[in-house]
């Protein structure tokens, strides 16, 4: 219900929700229609219990304006030849959503690596590579099934060989850079676009004692000197977007170095020829594939290994 003139105004930042029982799902949409474009978002829904009728809850920043919604609605009433309808409105309540995401995280297993939160209680397996991530604004905490698929692929790669100089291009929490420098103790070079990325993934490495091996810096893909100092690379990792990864076909081949391997991900199945056409082009193939919930995470390599 709208507040009484004169109640404290909430805080600028919460959201409300207000609410609309109306008779029939035609008369639900067409007050949707008359609120659209003065709200964030809404949803319209039958009421249990047949017979009820019907909901319409939007969703405002702030309380509602009702000097602007209040005549719509009436319009809107007037229009369906109905009562206008009282709506019954509140802030909803401030959720942190970083600490509820923190809640609901599993330990995740992937090959050789173990990756969970601080707080986890859970005990790692007997000869794991452990990774504490913690749920946060960065992409990469290996729930994702890109990110499980990069990890499944370099538990593959490790069992071949032993990467000695690695970049992670588009590093995100920097799992994937923690993961290979654990399993070897050899720096991993690292970049992300976001500088919100790179200040989280500094965090995640010293968190996970790896602050001497695993130093991200803020990059458009490699347009950094640091990274193009630290090169030939003989393993570059790339967990990006498709496109992305096309566009940054010629510099990742000039990068990496004699018989060193590339591996990519963030891209859907139906994306793989596109992806893999711009590597042949410079060069590389197809050496091993993981697909996961309609991702594939492509390891590529040398016409001679």
């Amino acid at each position: 219900r709208p507040p009484l003139d004169g109640a404290d105004p909430p805080m600028a930042a919460q959201i409300w929700k207000t609410e609309l029982h109306l008779p029939d799902e035609a008369t639900a949409d067409a007050f949707g229609a008359a609120v659209n474009g003065y709200v964030l978002g809404q949803a319209t829904f039958e009421l249990p219990g047949g017979g009820s009728g019907w909901s319409l809850e939007f969703y405002t920043d702030g309380m509602p304006d009702w000097g602007v919604l209040g005549p719509r609605i009436a319009l809107a009433a007037a229009d369906c030849g109905i009562a206008e309808p009282e709506p019954n409105a509140a802030p909803l309540p401030e959720v942190d959503w970083v600490t509820e995401n923190q809640k609901s995280f599993t330990p995740i297993r992937a090959g050789r690596f173990y990756v969970h939160q601080e707080f986890s209680t859970d005990r790692p397996p007997p000869g794991s590579v452990e990774l504490v991530v913690n749920a946060g604004t960065a992409f990469g905490t290996g729930t994702h099934a890109t990110t499980r698929g990069c990890l499944l692929m370099l538990d593959r790669l490790l069992k071949r060989c032993r990467p000695r100089n690695a970049l992670d291009i588009g590093c995100g929490t920097a799992i994937l850079a923690m993961g290979l420098a654990k399993a070897t103790r050899r720096s991993v070079a690292a970049g992300d676009i976001d500088p919100e990325a790179v200040r989280v993934a500094l965090a995640n490495a010293r968190l996970n004692r790896l602050g001497a091996l695993v130093r991200p810096v803020t990059a458009v893909g490699l347009q950094h000197p640091a990274l193009r100092r630290q090169g030939p690379y003989d393993l570059i990792l790339a967990n990006i977007l498709a496109r992305p990864l096309v566009a940054l076909a010629p510099s990742i081949a000039r990068a990496r170095g004699r018989g060193g391997f590339v591996m990519l991900s963030g891209l859907l199945v139906e994306q793989e020829a596109m992806v893999r056409s711009a590597y042949r082009a410079q060069g590389l193939f197809l050496r091993d594939r993981l697909r996961i919930d309609g991702w594939s995470t492509l390891l590529l390599g040398g016409s001679s290994g």
